[in-house]
C-alpha cells in the first residue's frame, strides 16, 4: 500500500488529481481506477476537478507546471475525459456496495439490494430485542436467565455492541456472567437482525461486513481485480477498522491501493474511526514523500501550527514526528504576515464566570477586528469543544452587539418545539402517559400544575379535562380527529390550524424555532410514512442520535461551530475558545476494549484496562482535534482559555508545554499577542430573549412554497476575483515567495498588505501615469502612495528598486514587443468596466486598451515570476465581453509579463471557451455574445488619448 501524509491546507485534492492524470497518462483508464473519498459532495469535487485537469493538459499541454502532455498520450487523456461521468468516483460504502453488485448472487444478495439508514437499522435490531425479551420473559427459554441478570439495562447494553459494530467484527466475553450473558444476547438478536435483512437491504455496517466476505470468495475478488486495478483513497485517516481490513485485503489480493490523508486529522472516534489504520499502513507500506506546502495559512499562523504540531508530537501528543512535517506557507498566502493572539482569563473565581469573562474578551477582539480593520463578521468563526462552550461565546456575542450565526447545534430531535409536535401526536393515541402530561401542560392545552393533576389523577381524564377546560377539550376532540388523516397531514394541520385559542402553533414560535419546525415537515414530506405509529418510532429513534443538530442558521454574522462541524472548512479569522474546558470522560457501563473486543463490567478484571486504554485514546484525540481548530483560519487566530487556580487542563495544557500557557511573559506586537486578563464580571445582564410580537392571520403568500438556489457569485463582483483553480483546476500562486520570518518577531508599523501586491499596486499605477524610473520627482510620489505606509524606509527602497527595474522594462517593451504610445489612434489607461450579466454585475479596471492600425488590443499587466496565462484566461475573457458588447469589436487579449519581458497573446477560443465555463457556474449557460451591444460601460477617464 503507498501512504501519503498531507497536513491540513496542502492540496491534498490537487495531489489526486495529478495522481489520476498520471495513472491515465500510464495507460490505466478512469474505468479501472476506483477514486473513493469520504463524502458524496467530495466525490464529486474529485470528478469536476480530475476533468478540469484533463481539459487543461490537452489545451495547453502541461498540468500545473509539474507534468507535461506527450502528444502520443493524447488519444488516452481524450478517451478519459468521454468515460469519466461514468467512471467509479464515490464514498467508501459506494465502492463497497459496486463491489456487492458486481458479485451479489455469490454474496447471497439481490443485485438491486436497498441500502437502509442507520437510524432504520437501529429500529430493525430494536425490534429484534423486543421479540427477544418476550420470548425470554419464559422460564424455560434458554436466555432467560441472561434477560433477568441484566434487567432493564439489556437493552442499552446490548445498543452499545450495535453501535460499535463497525469497529470490530466479533465481540468477546470475559470471565463474568454479565459480560458472557449480553454477548449472547448480542449475537442471537444480530443473528436474527441479519436473517430479517434477507438479500434486499443493507444499512452501512452490513455492507462492510459482506464486503470484508466477499474478498474471501475467489470468483467475487477475481471479477473485482478485473474490474478495477488501482484504488486511490482519500481521508484515509478516518476510516473505521473494519473499511481499513478491506483495503488491506484488496492490496493483498493484488490491487494497487493508494491512500492519503492526515492522522493529526483523525477527530471521528465517536464514529468508529481508527487511526490505527493509517498508522498501520505508513508503518508496513511503502510511504510518498509529505505534502508540505500550505496553500491556505499566513506566515505567522503556518509558524504557529508547526510550533504546535512539533511539540505535540515530541511527546507523543496525539501523533507522532512522522505524522508532522513542518509544513511551508506557499501560494497567495505566503504573502500574508496574519497574527497569532493567546488570551487567557486566570483567578480563583467560579469557573462559570471565568468563562463568560473569557468569552467577554473574545468578542471584544472580534469587534476591533470589524472596526480597525474592516474584517466582515462573516468572514469569522467561534470553534469550541463543546455545545455548552458556542452557548457561552453566543451570549457574549449578542451582549456586546455581535451578529452571531449558529451553523451547528445540538439534539434537533430533542429541541422544546419538535417534543410538543411529538407529544402532541403521540397523545392523540391515547390520553394517558407522560405524552398526554407533556400536550395538557404545553402550548396546545396550557393547563396550571393543579389541573394537570386533576386531570391525570382522574379515571376519566377526558371528562376530567371538559370540566377544567372546555375549550382544551374540545381541542383534544380535535386532536382526536387528526391522527385519522395520514401521518403528514395530521402533523401540518398540528402546525398550521389555528388550534390554540385561534392562533397556529407555529405562529407562537420565534425565527430559529419556525426553521426548525419547517424543517421537519420537510424531512417528513421526502419519505412520507406509512402509518403514525412509524412516523413517532422514527421521531423517538432520532432523538437519540447526539449528532442529529437543529436547523443551520442563515446570516452575514459571526460563525459558532463546534471543531467536528468545521473540519474541512476556512475562514479569515477562527478564533478556539475555552481552552481549559476538560475533555469529557468515559462514563459507560460497559466497556469494550478498542484492541481485542474483550466486553467488561464494572468489578470484572478487564474493566480498568479497558477504560485505560479507551481514556488514552479520547486524550490523543482531543490533541489531534485541537490541531483541526487551530488549522481552519487563513490569517487570524485568536486563542482563548480560562484557568482556575493556576491549574491547565485540556488544550490550555498543550499551550502551556509550548511556553504559551497562563504564566508565560507576555507579549503584545503587531503580529502576536499573549495576554492573561483578570475575572470580570459580564458588562450587562444576560440578554432577554427577543419578545415575539402578536401575530394576526396572514393569507398565505403565493410564494411561500418556492425555493431559491444560492447564486455562486455576489451581486457585484471583479473578474480578477475568480478563483484561477475553478478555471484550471491549479491551486499555483502567481506571486513570488516571500522570504521565511522568525516564528513571534513583529513588524513596527502594521499589517503589511504584501510586498507583492504593493509592487502589482505601484508598478500599475505609473504606468497609467506614464511615469519614468528616472525621474526623481516620480519615484518620490510612489514612496508616498497609502501601500507604502506598512513598510520601513529599508522596506520602501527595495520595492522601488523593483517597481524601476519593472518600469524600465515596460518602457523597453514600448515600440517592439508593444506598440509605440505614439503610433496609437486610440490610448485607454485604467479604464473601469462594468457587464451585467445575469445576477452578477462584473466590475474591474482594464490596464489598457487601445487602437492599433484599426486593430483593437487589450493588455494587461503582470508582475508574477511565473508565466502561466492560465490563471487569467477567465478573467481576461470577462473584459473582451466587456468591449465587445459596448465597442462592438473583439479586442486581441494579452497579457504583458514585465518581469520576463514577454507578451502571451490569448486565442478566442480559449477565452471564449473560459467565459462559457464561467457564465455556466454562475448560472448563466449560453450567455456568450459578440456583436449585440448591452447596458455595459466601458467609462473613459483623464488618461484617454485619442
Amino acid at each position: 500500500m503507498r501512504v501519503r501524509v498531507a497536513s491540513a491546507g496542502t492540496g491534498k485534492t490537487t495531489s489526486l488529481v495529478l495522481r489520476y492524470l498520471e495513472l491515465i497518462g500510464s495507460g490505466t483508464p478512469p474505468r479501472r481506477i476506483a477514486g473513493v473519498t469520504f463524502t458524496r459532495t467530495a466525490a464529486a469535487e474529485l470528478r469536476q476537478r480530475v476533468g478540469a485537469g484533463i481539459r487543461e493538459l490537452l489545451r495547453s499541454g502541461h498540468f500545473l507546471g509539474v507534468m507535461e502532455l506527450d502528444e502520443s498520450q493524447r488519444p488516452a487523456y481524450e478517451e478519459a475525459l468521454r468515460e469519466l461521468d461514468g467512471a467509479t468516483l464515490t464514498t467508501i460504502h459506494g465502492f463497497m456496495i459496486d463491489a456487492l453488485r458486481l458479485s451479489a448472487p455469490a454474496m447471497g444478495l439481490d443485485p438491486d439490494f436497498a441500502v437502509l439508514p442507520e437510524w432504520e437499522a437501529q429500529a430493525l435490531f430494536e425490534e429484534e430485542l423486543r421479540t427477544l425479551g418476550y420470548l425470554a420473559a419464559d422460564r424455560k427459554h434458554p436466555f432467560h436467565g441472561a434477560t433477568t441478570m441484566l434487567g432493564p439495562d439489556a437493552k442499552p447494553h446490548l445498543l452499545r455492541l450495535f453501535a460499535l459494530r463497525s469497529s470490530l467484527e466479533q465481540f468477546k466475553a470475559g470471565n463474568d456472567d454479565a459480560s458472557q450473558a449480553v454477548v449472547r444476547l448480542f449475537e442471537a438478536s444480530y443473528t436474527e437482525f441479519e436473517r430479517r435483512l434477507g438479500a434486499r437491504s443493507l444499512p452501512p455496517s452490513e455492507v462492510e461486513r459482506r464486503a470484508l466476505k466477499l474478498l474471501g470468495v475467489p470468483a467475487a475478488l477475481a471479477r473485482l481485480r478485473d474490474r478495477y486495478r488501482v484504488a486511490l483513497v482519500d481521508e484515509f485517516q478516518d476510516v473505521n477498522p473494519l473499511q481499513g481490513r478491506f483495503f488491506e485485503a484488496l492490496e493483498g489480493a493484488g490491487l494497487e491501493v493508494e491512500v492519503v490523508g492526515d492522522p493529526k486529522q483523525s477527530i471521528y472516534g465517536f464514529r468508529n474511526a481508527d487511526v490505527g489504520v493509517f498508522r498501520r499502513a505508513l508503518a508496513n507500506g511503502e510511504e510518498l514523500p509529505a505534502l508540505d506546502r500550505s496553500y491556505r495559512h499566513g506566515r505567522l499562523v503556518n509558524r504557529f501550527i508547526n510550533h504546535l504540531t512539533a511539540s505535540l508530537a515530541a511527546r507523543e501528543m496525539g501523533f507522532g514526528p512522522r505524522e508532522a512535517p513542518e509544513v511551508s506557507a506557499a501560494g497567495p498566502r505566503a504573502e500574508v504576515r496574519g497574527r497569532v493572539e493567546v488570551h487567557w482569563v486566570a483567578g480563583d473565581e467560579p469557573v462559570a464566570d471565568l468563562r463568560s469573562s473569557e468569552a467577554d474578551v473574545l468578542a471584544r477582539r472580534l469587534a476591533s477586528l470589524h472596526r480597525e480593520q474592516g474584517i466582515p463578521y462573516r468572514e469569522m468563526a467561534v470553534l469550541a469543544r463543546s455545545h455548552p462552550s458556542l452557548a457561552i461565546a453566543e451570549e457574549a456575542l449578542r451582549r456586546a452587539g455581535l451578529p452571531a450565526v449558529l451553523l451547528q447545534g445540538r439534539g434537533y430531535y430533542e429541541r422544546i418545539e419538535i417534543r410538543d409536535l411529538y407529544n402532541a401526536l403521540r397523545a392523540g393515541i391515547e390520553p394517558s402517559g407522560v405524552a398526554f402530561a407533556a400536550w395538557l401542560r404545553g402550548p396546545f392545552a396550557g393547563l396550571a400544575p393543579r389541573e394537570l393533576e386533576a386531570v391525570m389523577s382522574s379515571k376519566e381524564p377526558q371528562a376530567e379535562l371538559e370540566r377544567i377546560d372546555p375549550q382544551a377539550a374540545e381541542a383534544y376532540r380535535y386532536l382526536r380527529e387528526l391522527i385519522l388523516r395520514s401521518p403528514l397531514e395530521a402533523l401540518k394541520a398540528l402546525i398550521r390550524e389555528p388550534l390554540i385559542a385561534g392562533r397556529s402553533f407555529v405562529h407562537l414560535l420565534e425565527e430559529r424555532q419556525r426553521e426548525n419546525v419547517d424543517a421537519l415537515l420537510f424531512t417528513v414530506a421526502a419519505q412520507p410514512p406509512g402509518d403514525l405509529e412509524v412516523l413517532l418510532e422514527r421521531l423517538e429513534l432520532l432523538a437519540r442520535q447526539t449528532d442529529a443538530g437543529d436547523v443551520p442558521q442563515a446570516g452575514d454574522g459571526v460563525k459558532l461551530l463546534t471543531v467536528h462541524a468545521a473540519k474541512g472548512l476556512e475562514w479569515r479569522v477562527a478564533a478556539v475558545f475555552d481552552l481549559g474546558r476538560r475533555a469529557p470522560r468515559n462514563r459507560d457501563a460497559l466497556r469494550v476494549h478498542p484492541d481485542s473486543g474483550l466486553v467488561s463490567f464494572p468489578g470484572s478484571a478487564a474493566f480498568p484496562e479497558a477504560g485505560r486504554s479507551l481514556a488514552e485514546r479520547e486524550e490523543a484525540e482531543s490533541y489531534r482535534l485541537l490541531y483541526v481548530a487551530v488549522s481552519r483560519p487563513r490569517e487570524i487566530l485568536l486563542l482563548t482559555g480560562s484557568v482556575k487556580g493556576g491549574q491547565c487542563f485540556g488544550w490550555a495544557r498543550a499551550l502551556e508545554l509550548m511556553s504559551l500557557g497562563p504564566r508565560a511573559k507576555q507579549h503584545d506586537s503587531r503580529d502576536f499577542m499573549l495576554v492573561t486578563h483578570p475575572c470580570r464580571s459580564p458588562a450587562h445582564e444576560p440578554s432577554e430573549p427577543p419578545k415575539t410580537r402578536a401575530k394576526t392571520a396572514l393569507e398565505v403568500a403565493p410564494w411561500i412554497d418556492e425555493k431559491y438556489s444560492h447564486h455562486p457569485y455576489p451581486p457585484l463582483f471583479s473578474p480578477s476575483r475568480i478563483e484561477s483553480d475553478r478555471v484550471t483546476g491549479t491551486q499555483a500562486s502567481p506571486l513570488e515567495d516571500a522570504e521565511p520570518v522568525a516564528w513571534g518577531d513583529a513588524e513596527t508599523s502594521g499589517d503589511p498588505p504584501g510586498r507583492a501586491s504593493t509592487i502589482g499596486t505601484l508598478v500599475h499605477y505609473a504606468i497609467s501615469q506614464s511615469w519614468s524610473p528616472d525621474d526623481p520627482r516620480h519615484l518620490v510620489n510612489l514612496r508616498a502612495q497609502e501601500v507604502m505606509f506598512p513598510f520601513t524606509p529599508s522596506e520602501q527602497d527595495e520595492i522601488l528598486a523593483e517597481v524601476s527595474t519593472l518600469l524600465a522594462n515596460y518602457l523597453a517593451m514600448l515600440g517592439e514587443e508593444l506598440p509605440a504610445i505614439e503610433a496609437r489612434e486610440v490610448d485607454q489607461a485604467e479604464l473601469p468596466m462594468a457587464l451585467p450579466q445575469g445576477a452578477t454585475v462584473w466590475q474591474g479596471v482594464i490596464d489598457r486598451l487601445y487602437q492599433v492600425g484599426g486593430r483593437w488590443y487589450l493588455d494587461d499587466y503582470k508582475t508574477d515570476r511565473n508565466v502561466d496565462p492560465r490563471l487569467y484566461l477567465a478573467q481576461l475573457s470577462v473584459y473582451v465581453q466587456a468591449v465587445s458588447r459596448v465597442r462592438g469589436v473583439v479586442p486581441v487579449a494579452r497579457l504583458v509579463y514585465l518581469r520576463s519581458m514577454k507578451v502571451v497573446e490569448l486565442s478566442a477560443e480559449e477565452l471564449e471557451t473560459a467565459f462559457l465555463e464561467t457564465m455556466a457556474r454562475a448560472g448563466e449557460p449560453g450567455a456568450l455574445t459578440r456583436t449585440s451591444p448591452v447596458p455595459a460601460s466601458l467609462t473613459q477617464n483623464s488618461h484617454t488619448r485619442e
